[in-house]
C-alpha cells in the first residue's frame, strides 16, 4: 500500500493582513498619517511575511497595494518626513 500525503493550503493566508494593512493606509493618506501609517507598516511586515511564506499569490498581491498606499500616504504626510528630516524636499516642491 502506498501512502499519500495532502497538504491543505491555508486560503487568504496574508490576504486579510494586507487588506487591513490597506485600509490603514487609505486613513493614513485621507486622515492623520501619523497615528495610520506606522500601523499600517507593520500589518504590511506581517502580512506579506505570511503570504509570501505560504506563496499566496492573492495575498501577496495585496500585499504589494498596501505598501505602494503606505508609500503615498508617506509622501503626502510632511509630519513623517519632517522625522526622516525630509521636510526641506517636501518645502521645495
Amino acid at each position: 500500500m502506498s501512502e499519500t500525503q495532502v497538504q491543505v493550503a491555508k486560503k487568504g493566508t496574508g490576504l486579510i493582513a494586507g487588506i487591513i494593512a490597506s485600509v490603514l493606509a487609505v486613513l493614513g493618506i485621507l486622515f492623520l498619517g501619523v497615528v495610520f501609517i506606522p500601523i499600517a507598516v507593520i500589518v504590511a511586515v506581517i502580512g506579506t511575511i505570511i503570504a509570501v511564506k505560504n506563496r499566496n499569490m492573492a495575498g501577496i498581491g495585496v500585499n504589494i497595494l498596501a505598501w505602494i498606499l503606505i508609500i503615498v500616504g508617506f509622501v503626502t504626510s510632511p509630519v513623517l518626513l519632517g522625522l526622516l528630516g525630509l521636510s526641506s524636499a517636501a518645502a521645495a516642491q
